[in-house]
């Protein structure tokens, strides 16, 4: 009888030990959010310990240290900075799993911090399905998944399931051919436009409910992210200018450096280049914000083109930076690209032979590099021009580049250039109609070619039927996409030509 009374007595002291573990958002860890998404990253880890230190039960601090080990990787991209951090990924999440399971906040913060990790091992790998560091992500992934699926159903309320969720079902019909057998194995389900759904539905909630209002710039960031990175169609995001046109986040987009870069990739994306290029030139910057690269990168890209004489500096600026693997390539094309626009031969030459051995061909845009890099061959200068200045959203210009009486086409491929990039110039421009003939031929005279053009016209004829509910039409060239096998682009231009024929379906 004193046995059972004492363990009894043990059970309750248990209870009371694991129930003081409490999830709350308060004013501090507010404040350490906010210094996360700001890149202030010091400030936000002097704020988790005094939290960590003041509260001992509260588990929030824990999980934004968690989140703030992540976010130093993702913007650093540097391996060492992984290799640093990963030794306190099992401490961290062995803390969050002592808190209260009667909590929503339980299984939301473990299935994050698995997501956070999964994504952070992803940097670092070519290919997800002979990598150990690619299939320790898929396992994580999974985990992740089978989590906040298990929340919802326990919690079919509690909004911040939404963002887990709305990511990884957008992400299904945008996943590369080499990590499909992961992802099947994963078993996530849903479809893109149910992610997007989410992301929005989280949206909107955050903006008004100030229980969740913490996740409103987080949830932009990602649904503009997955918009236009996965989709690529500015009529189907025009969904998106609501959110960049109210006034709850017109402070946010002044101090909040993580959605100021989303800002800039928004205003990009619709053709606002000398904005994005204002947005871009206020980004916080100082010894105080931690270093994020592709600011620099992306302001070099979109200075470049609206040909801008400074729009080098940002580039070396980004080489001399950036501790990490990607964009080192692209990088070095820009800056030969400069010195070709501004009649330096030898700096292109020299600056296109770097290409080959510095940098890695991880994303789409270094393996573009490096292929022009190994055929040696000068670019056509009036169609790099037109190029860039589309690329900016300035169209006439770039349209008075290709009509202009001294235009000189010497090569086939400048030839099938030509047609595309007169299409991309009235499609960018709304004016569709026009850009179809070009497309149209571009087509026909290049399927059989190894660049990407084609493959792209096609894709671009596709979603241009698509818009005019014209699926059989779009479903055609969606299918012509998928039969092309350009040396350029193919992964991405794939995935697109295949969410499409999903759409159209």
């Amino acid at each position: 009888m004193i046995k059972k009374l004492l363990i009894f007595i043990l059970l309750i002291f248990i209870g009371i030990y694991q129930s003081s573990a409490n999830y709350d958002f308060n004013a501090n860890c507010r404040k350490a959010h906010q210094a996360i998404m700001g890149l202030r990253l010091n400030e936000a880890r002097n704020l988790i310990a005094i939290e960590k230190k003041a509260f001992p039960s509260n588990l929030i601090p824990y999980y934004l240290d968690n989140y703030c080990d992540f976010v130093s990787i993702v913007i650093s991209q540097d391996k060492e900075v992984f290799n640093n951090l990963i030794d306190k990924r099992a401490d961290l999440i062995s803390k969050l799993e002592e808190g209260d399971k009667s909590s929503p906040y339980y299984n939301y913060c473990l299935a994050d911090a698995y997501f956070q990790w999964a994504v952070a091992r992803l940097i670092f790998v070519k290919d997800i399905t002979n990598m150990i560091d690619g299939l320790k992500a898929a396992l994580e992934f999974k985990k992740s998944y089978a989590i906040i699926s298990a929340n919802e159903g326990k919690f079919p309320d509690f909004a911040p399931n939404l963002k887990l969720l709305g990511v990884m079902q957008a992400l299904i019909d945008a996943v590369p051919e080499s990590y499909k057998g992961i992802v099947q194995t994963i078993a996530f389900k849903g479809s893109f436009e149910q992610g997007i759904a989410k992301l929005m539905q989280l949206t909107d909630k955050s903006m008004i409910d100030y229980d969740i209002d913490f996740l409103k710039s987080e949830s932009l960031f990602l649904l503009t992210f997955i918009e236009i990175n996965m989709q690529g169609d500015k009529h189907k995001a025009y969904f998106l200018k609501k959110y960049y046109n109210d006034a709850v986040f017109r402070n946010e987009f002044k101090t909040n450096a993580v959605l100021m870069y989303a800002k800039a990739r928004y205003e990009m994306f619709f053709g606002k280049n000398d904005e994005a290029i204002e947005t871009l030139e206020s980004f916080p910057r100082g010894k105080d914000i931690a270093y994020f690269g592709f600011i620099d990168y992306l302001c070099g890209r979109i200075k470049q083109n609206r040909l801008d004489k400074d729009a080098v500096n940002y580039f070396y600026a980004y080489l001399k930076n950036y501790k990490g693997k990607h964009y080192l390539k692209a990088a070095y094309q820009q800056i030969a690209w400069y010195n070709l626009l501004n009649g330096n031969t030898i700096g292109y030459k020299e600056n296109m032979k770097k290409i080959a051995t510095l940098g890695s061909s991880l994303s789409e845009i270094d393996k573009q590099a490096q292929y022009e890099s190994e055929k040696a061959e000068n670019p056509n200068i009036f169609l790099l021009k037109a190029r860039l200045q589309c690329d900016g959203a300035y169209y006439q210009q770039a349209a008075n580049v290709l009509t202009a009486d001294n235009l000189v086409l010497k090569t086939t491929k400048d030839s099938l250039e030509f047609l595309y990039r007169m299409g991309r110039i009235y499609h960018e421009w709304g004016k569709r109609d026009a850009a179809i003939p070009y497309y149209e031929l571009c087509v026909r005279k290049g399927d059989k070619l190894p660049w990407y053009f084609s493959a792209n016209a096609a894709l671009q004829l596709g979603l241009i039927y698509e818009a005019k509910d014209e699926f059989p039409k779009a479903r055609l060239y969606y299918n012509r996409c998928l039969l092309m096998e350009p040396k350029e682009y193919k992964n991405s231009l794939h995935t697109k030509a295949k969410a499409g024929l999903k759409r159209i379906q």
